[in-house]
């Protein structure tokens, strides 16, 4: 199968494709510097040596040791983002059936991309279904909520980040998302962002520090459906509606981490325009220091690209990243991605001319959710794993145009050459 090679943790600055000098890994001791003694023609007598035989004095030579100055240090960190899990009753029902109806399996669904999240050192999800902890039953569209075993399942496979801000946030009203933040409290070892206990929970910008780099994220959604919180509530989510108030926490966010990570659930479904409003806001949030943008809500892939800040570096943007995993009878909301890259930061003695971090190695591999007929047997591959005889006989067939043709003609319709070179898959598939 077709991966990124994952580059060290530590990488000597010389091999990367920009150039840096005298650079060093973390690895290494920083070097002891020689203390040495210099003196010029006009120091004092005591600083002579003289002979007694001979009576003529001889100064002593020293030389001077240049003291350099340390040198930077640097550390590669790899990302795996990816778009909606969306789970639909049919994916919450095989996973019933699949753990003899006591209790829920979902590793049918994930297995056969498990091991692409799993080589990444940070990998993020947009969780869009509720877990409400077990206090409610499972449910479907429109009011969604999963069973606890299916963010225990995620975390698992190695989902670090799980981001909950998207117009499901409120389908089981203020208790079920208490009970929703209770499932994450249980498990410390998932940065969860976009919904809070209250203002002072938001506050506490979420932090992961990997190999010395400190990332924050923080996420917003555009809508909840129509919903709302009453107003005596304590509960905060994050919203889109309030652009200055989103550039004001990615600079407090700055300010305690190295690199800004953004997820924003914006946009119309079903479409893969990206609107000029969502190019004004993206620049916006870049210019005050969000270094990783990731959209989700439209359930279709959505362009890629790179924003530049005036110092000349940039930051990426996916308007969206369309869904992980769902079971809808839409033909272009079966194809997902999951976008890999890498982020370098100096973590020691940075150079004056140091811009922050560089996101290098950019590459989406295409995701395709499979099902057979009657939306049975719901599972994920990616699409060089992918072959063209299932592509031509999936289960959406009989409600929407599908095929591997078709998901070809998407990609290349939505994803920069760049970042998915068509070629490479064809010739995997001839």
């Amino acid at each position: 199968m077709k991966l990124l090679q994952k580059l060290p943790a530590i990488i000597i600055c010389s091999a990367m494709a920009f150039s840096f000098s005298g650079c060093k890994t973390v690895d290494d001791s920083v070097p002891a510097y020689a203390e040495a003694s210099v003196m010029s023609d006009g120091e004092a007598a005591e600083d002579i040596t003289e002979t007694s035989v001979s009576e003529t004095s001889a100064a002593t030579t020293t030389t001077t040791a240049e003291t350099k100055p340390p040198e930077p240090e640097y550390a590669t960190v790899s990302f795996a983002v990816t778009g909606d899990n969306l789970i639909h009753s049919s994916i919450y029902d095989q996973a019933g059936r699949r753990a003899g109806n006591e209790g829920y399996d979902f590793s049918y669904a994930y297995e056969n991309i498990a091991d692409i999240i799993k080589a990444a050192d940070i990998a993020v999800i947009n969780q869009e279904t509720l877990i409400c902890n077990g206090e409610f039953a499972p449910s479907s569209y429109p009011l969604f909520n999963s069973p606890p075993e299916l963010g225990e399942h995620m975390i698992d496979i190695g989902f670090d980040v799980f981001t909950i801000a998207n117009n499901h946030t409120l389908d089981k009203g203020t208790d079920g998302l208490s009970a929703c933040l209770d499932f994450w409290d249980s498990h410390p070892e998932a940065v969860v962002c976009g919904a809070y206990r209250d203002k002072e929970d938001e506050s506490h910008i979420r932090i992961k520090e990997e190999q010395g780099v400190k990332f924050s994220f923080l996420s917003y959604t555009e809508s909840l459906n129509g919903l709302s919180l009453p107003a005596d509530s304590p509960l905060v989510i994050g919203r889109t509606d309030d652009i200055d108030l989103i550039c004001e926490q990615i600079r407090s966010a700055k300010e305690i981490s190295d690199v800004c990570v953004v997820a924003l659930h914006w946009g119309v479904e079903n479409s893969d325009i990206i609107s000029d409003y969502q190019r004004n806001t993206a620049k916006a949030l870049v210019d005050a220091g969000a270094d990783i943008i990731i959209g989700n809500h439209p359930h279709v892939l959505r362009g890629i690209e790179e924003i530049e800040r005036e110092d000349g570096s940039s930051a990426l943007c996916a308007y969206s990243m369309g869904n992980f995993i769902s079971a809808q009878s839409v033909g272009q909301n079966l194809i997902g991605g999951i976008l890999n890259f890498d982020v370098t930061v100096c973590i020691e003695n940075a150079p004056e001319d140091d811009t922050g971090p560089i996101i290098r190695n950019i590459e989406l591999i295409p995701v395709i959710t499979h099902y057979d007929g009657n939306y049975q047997n719901v599972r994920l591959y990616p699409l060089d794993e992918y072959p063209r005889e299932l592509a031509d006989s999936h289960g959406v067939r009989r409600m929407s145009q599908f095929g591997y043709d078709y998901i070809f003609d998407v990609l290349e319709r939505n994803i920069d050459k760049k970042y998915f070179d068509p070629e490479e898959y064809y010739e995997i598939s001839d």
